[in-house]
């Protein structure tokens, strides 16, 4: 009995000496592709005279927030920062579709006046993204959704405000 132990804990051992590595080297990977977007995001904010007052990743997605200027600013993995004004934008919902139980994609869609969608923004796809960030890629894009409605209402309320203004 004595050896079955000592056996189990050799090889215990030596398992978490051959994963842990692997573990520790993909999350220095993954940290560091994170800080390479951020950076890539900020320089396109500096480059347009964007002030990011807000950022976040998710499932490779960098958005970023110019709560001033009312820019959103979007960042794939490769690809470069694309800018959204919400000057047009009039609506902004997530949407979860579904494949039968599971989630196949949430994204976050923006529409102009006539409800046609401007831009789609994926927060979770079924096969490109794992199934442990869907509550995550949920959460910020309800986040997300809220902080963009928020800005839609009040540029509606002070719309409102300067044609009361200009009436008088």
């Amino acid at each position: 009995m004595k050896q079955i132990i000592e056996n189990s804990l050799v090889v215990s051992a030596l398992l978490a000496l051959t994963v842990l590595p692997f573990i520790a080297i993909n999350r220095r990977i993954k940290k560091k592709k994170e800080a390479e977007m951020i950076d890539r995001l900020k320089e396109a904010a500096r480059i347009h005279g964007r002030n990011l007052s807000r950022y976040g990743m998710i499932n490779s997605i960098l958005l970023g927030w110019d709560e001033e200027n009312r820019v959103l600013l979007v960042a794939a993995e490769e690809d470069t920062p694309v800018q959204i004004s919400l000057d047009e934008v009039s609506r902004c919902y997530t949407l979860k579709k579904m494949n039968g139980r599971d989630v196949r994609s949430v994204s976050l869609e923006l529409l102009d006046g006539r409800g046609r969608a401007i831009y789609s923004i994926p927060f979770y796809r079924q096969f490109a993204d794992s199934e442990i960030t869907l509550n995550k890629a949920l959460k910020y894009s309800g986040e997300w959704e809220s902080l963009i409605t928020g800005s839609i209402k009040r540029q509606v309320k002070n719309a409102f405000k300067r044609q009361e203004l200009e009436c008088l």
